[in-house]
């Protein structure tokens, strides 16, 4: 088993209660049921929840479909289409 560290939390009242009653209804302790939501919070943070790694691949998938049918259908406008991307990219990046 991992080992565990005991951290002290103060929650306002309506937070705790509110915590305690998810914890009853998902049949956890109210530790655990804090654990996992700290771990899912932490994961969104990241950006490596499994929501966001759906949403990547999604895109990313959808970029590639685009790109195989802009190469296939229309292969005079490729070059210029990356072209375009790439000054896009640059300008947005520069912009933050």
């Amino acid at each position: 088993m991992t080992e565990t560290v005991l951290i002290t939390l103060r929650l306002p009242q309506p937070l705790a209660d509110a915590a305690q009653a998810a914890a009853t209804a998902q049949n956890v302790s109210r530790s655990n049921l804090l654990r996992i939501a700290l771990e899912q919070f932490l994961g969104v943070m990241s950006g490596t929840s499994e929501a966001d790694r759906r949403r990547q691949f999604s895109a990313e998938y959808l970029f590639l479909v685009a790109d195989l049918i802009v190469q296939r259908q229309y292969p005079d406008a490729h070059s210029a289409l990356i072209t375009e991307a790439e000054r896009r990219m640059e300008a947005l990046c520069a912009a933050s």
